[in-house]
């Protein structure tokens, strides 16, 4: 929810989250924020929530806008992760269908030139992050960032499985436009759904199968052809309770950063059981 400011009923709140993948603060004041950039404390490669998000922006993004930017992209935000709850509800919140095969085939293969510096691996301590959550939601907003950062990918997306809903809804993403996918329920058609449950990973193939096909037709509302996407489910005790959903262009994701992001919605799993959240 936004605070209103006494002096502007307009105004949102200043209260921030900002993670690396490796420490996770907030909420402070986004002149807090700016302080630890100037000083060194924070990187201007970290991630930046709002509290009244439920998506996640890049930290030199945000601080490029002037206060009147700034402040209109918190209320967008903030508008959309609102919705989330009654988009999930409505009929209508399915996606649309995915690519075809046909599709897929026809478009280039271009994978662009990558450095020697893009293939080392980021830090990351997603333990020490989800420290720092004290609910479940909070802790998969996290996770969906801290995934992102360890395969160096470029947009995530989260979706929760809801027993009240019989679906599985998108309730948190990463990058520019996953704000648009926020309260959409995976069709039951899917099949990612019938992997997840399964337990099993998926990384994209050069040509891709049904289950990649979906993942890549989510992906790509927020990243134009995206070179390779993967997705990580999260289960307990047998059930399946989310799935992770990366993407990346310029270059295929890779098998070992793929097993990186299981690293980190393993320590979720850890995480939930102490913590009790599903109990």
């Amino acid at each position: 929810m936004l605070e209103a400011d006494p002096g502007n009923n307009s105004a949102p709140s200043d209260r921030w989250f900002v993670t690396n993948g490796v420490v996770a603060v907030g909420p402070v004041t986004f002149e807090l924020v700016l302080r630890g950039v100037a000083f060194g404390r924070i990187s201007t490669s970290s991630f930046i929530r709002h509290e009244s998000w439920q998506v996640w922006r890049k930290l030199d993004e945000m601080e490029s806008l002037s206060a009147v930017h700034r402040n209109q992209t918190v209320t967008e935000l903030a508008t959309a992760s609102a919705g989330a709850e009654e988009r999930a509800r409505s009929a209508f919140s399915e996606p649309p269908p995915p690519p075809t095969g046909e599709e897929l085939s026809s478009r280039p293969f271009n994978p662009q030139p990558a450095s020697r510096k893009s293939f080392r691996p980021v830090s990351v301590d997603p333990v020490g992050v989800l420290a720092q959550a004290g609910e479940l939601q909070e802790a998969l907003l996290l996770t969906v960032s801290t995934a992102v950062a360890a395969a160096s990918a470029d947009v995530g997306l989260v979706h929760r499985v809801r027993g009240d809903l019989n679906a599985a809804v998108t309730v948190g993403g990463h990058g520019p436009g996953t704000e648009m996918l926020l309260g959409e329920r995976l069709s039951r058609e899917d099949p990612t759904l019938a992997a997840a449950r399964a337990g099993r990973s998926v990384l994209s193939e050069p040509l891709p199968g049904d289950v990649s096909r979906y993942i890549i037709g989510r992906i790509e509302r927020c990243l134009p052809e995206p070179e390779s996407v993967a997705m990580v489910p999260l289960l307990l005790y047998g059930e399946l309770v989310a799935l992770f959903e990366i993407g990346r262009q310029g270059r295929p994701l890779r098998a070992h950063e793929v097993a990186r992001v299981e690293d980190v919605v393993e320590a979720l799993a850890e995480r939930t059981v102490v913590m009790g959240w599903l109990d």
